[in-house]
Order: C-alpha cells, then structure tokens, then sequence
C-alpha cells in the first residue's frame, strides 16, 4: 500500500505543479529494468529449453514409428523426463519447499511465550534483541554473505527518487527511510568498520547499503554533471535510514572525485540514526564546514537516539566479547556509545497538542539549533558535545521502549519518527515563521509612517521588537535593527544577530528556516 501511496504522489505532474521539480527517475523505475531483463534471460533460457524437448520428443516418435508404432521403455521415459524437468523449472519458483528436519528455535518461542505482553510489538522486540545479537555474532563469512547481499547493485534496501531543478541547475536525491526486510537487515548490522579507507569508523550495514546504491545513482549523477558542468549541484537528502545513506552517497562521491566540493550542497537528514564515529574530523579533513550536514531530529524520537545514547558497561563488554570490531572502537571505549552525531544537530519540537514538549526546550513549536558562544573553539565544541549527550540520553532509549504505548501503530515510537510526523511539524514551524515575519513587516511599515511625523534620531534607524516566533511568548525578546524586509540577506542577519546574543549555551529558532529547507521539506511527503 505505501508502495502504491509514493507512486501516486512522485508522479511528474505532481512534483511540477506543487513544487517546480521535474521528475528524473527512482529506485522503481531501475527495479522494473532490472526484472525487465531478467525475465526476458528467463524467457529466452525457456524457449531454448522447450525447443530442445520438443526436438526430443519429435526425435522419439519417429524412432517409435521406425519401430513400428511401438512405444518402447526408453522413449516412455525420455518423455516423462522431459516433462518433468518442464514441470520442475515452472514450479520451484512459486512453491518453496522446505525441509521437514528445520525447525523453529522451541527454546525462543517458549520464552516468548512465557512473557505476560498485552501489544504484540514487544514480542517482535524481542525477536529482534535475538536477531541483533545473531548479528554481530556472526562469523566473518555469514556477515560478508550478508554485506554482499545489502551492497547488490540490482537491489535497494530503501527506495530513492531523483528530481530536477531547472531553475538552479539542482538534482535532488531523495531516500526513503526503513520499510523493506533488507532495510532492518542493514540496521541490524552495526559493527563499525572503516569508511572508504579512511580512520574514520561507519555502520557496516548502512555503509555496504550506500555502496549498491552508489552504483545505481552513480549514472544519474554523471549525466546531470554532463549537462550542466560546473553551474550543475546536487542536494541529498531523506528521512530515517534514507538519510544516512543520503549522507554516505554524498562523501562518497566528493571521496571519489565524481563531484567538486563546490557542487555539493548541505545534506538535510529527518530523524536519521547517527552512524560515524569522527565524522566531524572527517568534515574538516575534507574541507566541509560542520553545516553540510544537517540533522534534524524530532525532540522525542527514538531513531538518533537509538546508536548515540549512553550504553550501559555490560553491554559494551558483551559487544566487544562476541566482536573483535568493537574492542578498539573509540566512540565506546571514550564516550560510551557506538557513533557519535555530526555536522549541525537541530531539534524540530512539534505542537504540544500532537505530541509532550520536552523538558530542555521552550515551550511551543519550533526548529532549534544548539549553539555556543565561547571564543575558544574546542572549548565551544566540547560543551556543544555535552549539550547533544544530554539531549540524547533525555529519554534514553531504554526509557522510551519500558513504556508499554510506545509500540503499536498508534504508538509513541511511531508518532514521533513517522515521516509524516517531520512534514506537518516542519510545515507548521514554517507557517509560524511566515506568519511572523508578515506580522514584523506589517509593523515596521507603521512604525515608517509614524516616523515621518516624529523628529528621526541621529541614525534614523527602524527598530523592531518582538518575540523570534509567533506563539513563543516568554523567550525573551530581541531587537532588529535594519529595514526588516523577506529576503535571504535579511533572514541571514537576524540569525546574526540572534546568535550574537550574549548566552553562555544557547538553544535558539533557527530563523532562516526558509532559507535552509523550505525546497526540502516540500520532498520529504513524497517517501
């Protein structure tokens, strides 16, 4: 059904009319190729087949008649043959036998059985405690079977579209989050190993994922590139497991040398699992400042949280008992979980009607940026660490899943991950903004007209006071200086000035929401 609800919505009339882009093709599209040529191998490899049982078969009728119309033992079973092997090569694909020797795990199903649970859910947590373990476990060559599969070139574990922005010679990527067998299969294999040759650590399963998809993209990539040379640049972007990969496609390409640094746009990721250990040194390493990658992370949602929380210590000593991986992981061994966040790390806090403020926030919706002023960068980053570990760990993920409505499709796990939970909220942050800003020009322009009937100070300056957003009265007031106009330049300055508050730490809106994901957020309905 989902399947269904994102052909509808990616249908080009549709990308062009609401939002100006141009539909390129998908992950759907390669798919139907791919099984196109398949079945056409198949259907050839069958009409050889049954022309050479046909053969066959004419070949024993006329030994029979040369035999007199007698059908000898040796024809009767070279027919039968024939026909069996027909019957067995249009069958094994439909039914699959299996052994009657193989039997579930009696040992698992009785513990489960055993547990008092009223949501089924939990049952299924539990069975995936059990597959995460079997996991990370695994001997070398099951694991390398399992990455072979992930990195297929004929296969993604999530679906991708690509759209065209004429206008700015833009081709966006976008990446569906978790939904197929393959997309669990690569949460679950989370061993760290290195990234593209580098000393910086990756999620195994995201990482061999990324590698199947960086092939079938790679085309789309090249052709954009060809046709609009240096002016051509690329925006990826998508939600949940989508959007770690989009973050891996898009260093992997700059680490290949596909594309110029210059034509890589900031990547933006909704409620996407931290999935790097010294990923902002590798940022730094490759000349990108700490805002190309943009996280946005729903305030109680448990996916960023779920590799970036505070791991008990028996847990990592289990983790580094049954895999040698994890026994110099530095991101266990120092900070105590397995991948650290990176880049810029915005909290998205949604109406207190949809779903509970959080403790560490202000109160009402918004878009936050955690930010620091303190001179000393290592200093400023060292506290941005600490601000992110406490958000992380406020719930922890084990808080959220003891919590018996957290399971189920009405569930707070769901409620607050679910994509549609960071369209509305996003949609919402931004009609708030707009609402604002309209409200801010419509009283700088009274605030004009009164003051060519008052004496103008030395300056002559407009002054607008105000809350930085509509509905967040009580966060403290600042004040504009400038003509206030809807512009970049303006957004950029107020954010400015916002930022040069004199705040410790601060948690503030991120003004310039329009200017950072107004094109984006419009995509992400459409995985």
């Amino acid at each position: 059904m989902e399947r269904l609800i994102l052909s509808l919505l990616v249908q080009p009339r549709n990308l062009l009319r609401y939002h100006g882009l141009h539909f390129v093709t998908s992950s759907l599209d390669k798919n139907k190729q791919v099984l196109k040529a398949e079945n056409e191998k198949v259907l050839a490899a069958d009409q050889q087949k049954e022309e050479k049982r046909a053969a066959e078969i004419n070949e024993a009728l006329n030994e029979d008649k040369m035999n007199g119309n007698r059908v000898s033992a040796s024809v009767a079973y070279r027919i039968a043959a024939s026909a069996a092997s027909y019957l067995h090569s249009h069958t094994k694909s439909i039914l699959r036998f299996k052994s009657s020797k193989s039997a579930p795990d009696e040992n698992l199903h009785e513990e489960i059985d055993n547990i008092d649970m009223i949501n089924q859910d939990i049952a299924s947590l539990m069975a995936t405690t059990d597959s995460v373990t079997a996991v990370v476990a695994a001997k070398e060559e099951v694991k390398q079977a399992v990455a072979d599969d992930l990195n297929s070139t004929s296969s993604s574990p999530c679906e991708w579209f690509v759209c065209d922005d004429d206008r700015s010679a833009t081709r966006f990527f976008i990446i569906q989050g978790s939904e197929s067998m393959a997309s669990w299969q690569a949460n679950l294999f989370f061993e760290p190993i290195n990234f593209e040759g580098l000393d910086v650590l990756v999620h195994r399963g995201i990482y061999e994922a990324a590698k199947g998809m960086y092939e079938q993209m790679l085309p789309e990539v090249r052709s954009h590139l060809k046709s609009h040379g240096g002016q051509a640049t690329f925006r990826f972007t998508g939600h949940s497991l989508g959007g770690s990969l989009s973050l891996l496609l898009n260093l992997m390409l700059l680490i290949r040398g596909e594309v110029p640094v210059s034509s890589l746009l900031p990547v933006i990721t909704f409620g996407a699992p931290s999935i790097m250990c010294g990923g902002d040194r590798l940022l730094h390493n490759l000349g990108l400042p700490q805002s190309h990658v943009r996280a946005i992370s729903m305030h109680r949602d448990i996916v960023p949280r779920a590799f970036s929380c505070k791991y008990p210590n028996h847990v990592a000593k289990f983790l580094k008992a049954v895999n040698r991986n994890f026994r110099n992981h530095p991101c266990l061994h120092d900070q105590k979980l397995l991948y650290a966040p990176m880049g810029e790390f915005l909290l998205l806090q949604p109406d207190e009607n949809f779903s509970p403020n959080h403790d560490l926030l202000p109160s009402g919706s918004g878009l936050y940026l955690l930010s620091c002023q303190v001179s000393n960068v290592n200093e400023a980053e060292k506290q941005i660490r600490a601000a992110q570990d406490t958000f992380l760990n406020s719930p922890h993920p084990l808080e959220i899943l003891s919590d018996r409505s957290a399971y189920g499709s009405d569930g707070t796990i769901r409620r607050d991950h679910h994509v549609k939970s960071y369209f509305n909220s996003i949609q919402n942050v931004i009609r708030q903004e707009l609402d604002y800003l309209r409200k801010a020009k419509k009283e700088q322009r009274h605030r004009v007209w009164w003051s060519l009937l008052e004496p103008r100070g030395v300056n002559g300056g407009i002054i607008v006071h105000g809350p930085i957003s509509s509905g967040n009265e009580g966060r403290g007031q600042f004040n504009f200086s400038g003509v206030f106009r809807v512009s970049k330049e303006s957004l950029k300055r107020c954010s400015r000035l916002v930022a040069s508050q004199p705040m410790h730490l601060l948690v503030v809106l991120l003004l310039p929401a329009k200017f950072l994901i107004l094109k984006t957020y419009s995509l992400i309905q459409i995985h």
